[in-house]
């Protein structure tokens, strides 16, 4: 076993413990590998981020069982090349991602408990965006969904680009909440990521 499965099993150990720092620190250590291959894959500017989140996501939804795991490395592609699959059928591009599928990975049906986790956590996530204030919920959708960045998101609404911020960050507190209150606890940094970081 080499240094870097050893670091990453440790990890994952970690995380199966509910650990947020050791998440965040798979995610700074995973993102740059990862984004080039989804890029690749799915050969449109844009959605990668939320392909990042959604992967990010189901690492911890199923946390309990990286202790699992023998090689954190290969897990993590197998999830990275069956969130590109999934995203490449919604286009309805479904003989590119078969092929992909194909070519990169063999065996991902043992990922459909992953997939109800995760459908259920998105299905939750957006019920909590519908208990937002109208104008907090505005704010979030355009962040989210329309990726404007928070400056052009004040632009406009003509609000100052502070007002913003501090909506998102409430509407993630409030989101977080909303899903802990369903049982299911996200890092907030998780939920941030594709909100903040990018503004």
């Amino acid at each position: 076993m080499n240094n870097d499965t050893v670091h990453e099993t440790a990890l994952f150990h970690q995380i199966a413990g509910g650990d947020e720092s050791a998440f965040e620190a798979l995610f700074h250590l995973y993102v740059p590998k990862i984004k080039p291959v989804i890029a690749r894959i799915i050969q449109v500017e844009g959605p990668e981020k939320d392909i990042i989140q959604e992967i990010f996501l189901g690492i911890w939804l199923s946390r309990e069982k990286l202790t699992e795991v023998m090689v954190p490395h290969n897990w993590i592609f197998k999830m990275v090349y069956h969130r590109c699959y999934s995203w490449l059928q919604k286009q309805g591009v479904r003989n590119k991602a078969s092929q992909i599928i194909t070519r990169e990975s063999t065996d991902h049906s043992n990922l459909t408990e992953e997939n109800i986790a995760f459908s259920e956590t998105a299905l939750l996530v957006k019920q909590a965006i519908l208990q937002l204030p109208p104008q907090a919920q505005k704010i979030y959708l355009l962040s989210r969904e329309k990726d404007l960045k928070i400056a052009e998101i004040a632009s406009e609404l003509q609000l100052s680009p502070q007002t913003v911020k501090n909506s998102l960050v409430r509407s993630l507190k409030s989101i977080r909440e909303y899903l802990t209150n369903q049982g299911i606890i996200l890092p907030l940094f998780l939920l941030a990521w594709g909100v903040l970081y990018f503004s």
